[in-house]
């Protein structure tokens, strides 16, 4: 978890966070939790992590949060990398 608490991936991704608040429509996903979770555990400890996501996950959102928390809170660059689009 990151000092900046609003960008846990619990709350940021879950019902009640600032997504789901603004987006109508908006599902949490366990999955994509889940994978936010894993993201930002790679982030903090010093290890790699390689993760798979089948179509509906919410990959982009589950790289992003915790991407910009790591950005944010270390004030260095992230630059997120998949096999079809580059989120930059």
């Amino acid at each position: 978890m990151h000092k900046n608490d609003t960008l846990d991936p619990d709350y940021f991704l879950g019902p009640d966070g600032p997504i789901g608040r603004c987006l109508e429509s908006y599902e949490a996903r366990p999955q994509q939790i889940q994978l936010a979770q894993a993201i930002d555990k790679a982030f903090q400890g010093p290890h790699h992590l390689i993760a798979e996501a089948g179509t509906g996950v919410g990959k982009s959102f589950a790289y992003i949060v915790p991407a910009v928390a790591q950005a944010l809170h270390h004030k260095q660059k992230v630059i997120i990398s998949t096999h079809t689009i580059s989120l930059q």
